[in-house]
């Protein structure tokens, strides 16, 4: 009888499996949970075998289902925790079913009855249909948290910054204090606070809603200049210095509005960041094909090991916590559309360089 070998070999069988699987997840991460799961699932299936010897029909397929729903649900959640694939998920269980092949193949002179390997595979069937499905449920979740966590943070930020605007008004209307004041300063921060957030949300939705951007030939000393002369205002006020080097016969092919948008949130940032009184470069240059635009600040520097963590949303490091936190992967995402390159690099006690890089536009266009 299958389950009596299965039970018999079951440590050598499992231990092939597990072979199996590790090829397949390569350099994944496992976890207590996954390590049990297929074990579960391999008793079981041995005790399904054992009780169809003197059953059949749809009652007891039913009871299959129930039997492993619970298992293979617990699989599949810890995989999407673990960062696994759903092909990653699936090939799991088809590894356990090739090592039962493989083992009775080399070590059984007996072979399986066609209806123990149908309820072997019907087994399989139920587990992997549970596994996808509590896998896909778990991704779903997952997102409609990030979108109400991030609708939370937009709608956090925007009742502060008309907060803000509300009062300094209220004040000025009410002529408690004069119009060309400090108080009017904190109404014209709030305003551009609230633009800033306005058209980082319609670039995010442009970026989730369009599969291409609208390229066009463009110099980036044109850019470079539209975006210093944004930034002038928040410059000023912490008389910090904004130093332009780029080579004015430089041409991208760009989508002009995505790569405003990137390259105004890090120099805003580098602004944010850089201590009063300091300096900000903005950098342009050839290299090869491709043209590096630098922005470097006067943060201090990153923590060991934290560069990465800067373009994961709602990160936000530093004791600055204005912002949503997520302009960085915003930034990222809109020069991936670009066919270019986000990166930073730190200097460590001194500050950080972004590095965003392009195709020149003797490149050919962008596609998809």
């Amino acid at each position: 009888m299958l389950h009596e070998f299965l039970l018999a070999e079951r440590d050598e069988i499992l231990a092939l499996c597990s072979k199996k699987i590790a090829r397949l997840a390569d350099s994944m991460s496992s976890s207590d949970e996954m390590e049990r799961g297929l074990p579960v699932f391999y008793d079981e299936l041995i005790e399904v075998l054992r009780a169809d010897i003197d059953e059949s029909g749809e009652a007891h397929n039913n009871s299959i289902e129930s039997v492993h729903r619970a298992s293979a649900e617990r699989r599949g959640k810890e995989s999407l925790k673990l960062g696994y694939s759903i092909s990653q998920v699936v090939h799991g269980y088809g590894a356990l079913c090739q090592a039962i092949t493989q083992y009775i193949q080399e070590n059984s002179s007996e072979t399986a009855s066609p209806r123990e390997f149908n309820r072997l595979n019907f087994c399989l069937d139920i587990a992997i249909a549970e596994a996808v499905t509590e896998f896909n449920r778990g991704q779903r979740e997952n997102a409609e948290r990030d979108e109400v966590l991030r609708l939370g943070f937009l709608a956090h930020e925007l009742r502060n910054a008309l907060t803000s605007a509300s009062l300094a008004s209220q004040l000025i209307i009410t002529g408690k204090v004069g119009a060309n004041g400090s108080t009017s300063r904190i109404l014209e921060n709030a305003h551009r606070r609230m633009r800033d957030i306005i058209d980082r949300s319609l670039v995010e939705v442009r970026l989730r809603n369009e599969s291409t951007g609208q390229y066009q030939r463009c110099r980036v000393i044109h850019l470079v200049s539209e975006v210093e002369a944004t930034a002038w205002f928040e410059a000023s006020a912490k008389s910090i210095q904004v130093c332009v080097e780029v080579a004015p016969e430089l041409e991208v092919f760009i989508d002009r509005h995505l790569i405003i948008s990137a390259l105004s949130n890090l120099v805003q940032n580098a602004i944010k960041f850089t201590k009063q009184g300091g300096i900000v470069w903005i950098r342009g240059k050839a290299v090869g094909g491709r043209v590096l635009l630098e922005i470097e600040d006067q943060c201090g520097g990153l923590p060991p090991g934290e560069a990465e963590e800067l373009f994961k949303a709602f990160s936000q490091m530093g004791t600055d916590k204005s912002g949503l936190g997520i302009g960085l992967t915003i930034s990222r995402r809109a020069v991936s559309l670009n066919k270019g390159i986000l990166s930073v690099r730190d200097i460590p006690h001194q500050g950080c360089v972004f590095s965003i890089d392009l195709p020149k536009a003797s490149s050919p266009l962008p596609t998809t």
